[in-house]
């Protein structure tokens, strides 16, 4: 699928923003460029959102250990948080292109340990979107 100009300028700045740490761009540009052609951009800042809540829960999870205080508590709302966010991306890519749709399914949708790391990665550059979005709303206001 190619992406609009302007879906490409905005992931670029995203990258800019993240220190050029995005790895899922690709990706990335796809659920902005579905959100953007078919009016759901709704569902994209809800699930920028909830990407940011699981990029971060996954990062205190992982210093605190299985053993540290609030972690089931914190592991049953990212896994709550985590099965919305793939709801929202089904919802993001229902009318895109088969051929994004197989590339989603097989990378983040799989029941496999590779899709999980893979499902992270995007929920991770997802938040910078989010970081994004939250600097340029401060500058409309």
């Amino acid at each position: 699928m190619q992406l609009s100009s302007a879906t490409t300028k905005l992931v670029a700045g995203i990258n800019t923003l993240s220190g050029n740490k995005l790895t899922r761009r690709e990706d990335l540009g796809a659920l902005i460029e579905q959100a953007t052609l078919h009016n759901k951009k709704k569902e994209l800042g809800e699930l920028s959102f909830l990407a940011k809540f699981v990029s971060n829960s996954y990062k205190i999870m992982r210093r605190i250990g299985k053993d540290g205080e609030g972690y089931e508590k914190l592991s049953n709302e990212f896994a709550t948080a985590l099965e919305k966010s793939k709801t929202l991306m089904h919802t993001l890519i229902d009318e895109a292109p088969e051929d994004i749709k197989r590339r989603f399914a097989s990378n983040y949708f799989d029941m496999t340990q590779k899709a999980m790391q893979n499902l992270l990665s995007l929920c991770y550059d997802l938040s910078w979107y989010k970081n994004w979005d939250i600097e340029h709303r401060q500058d409309k206001a």
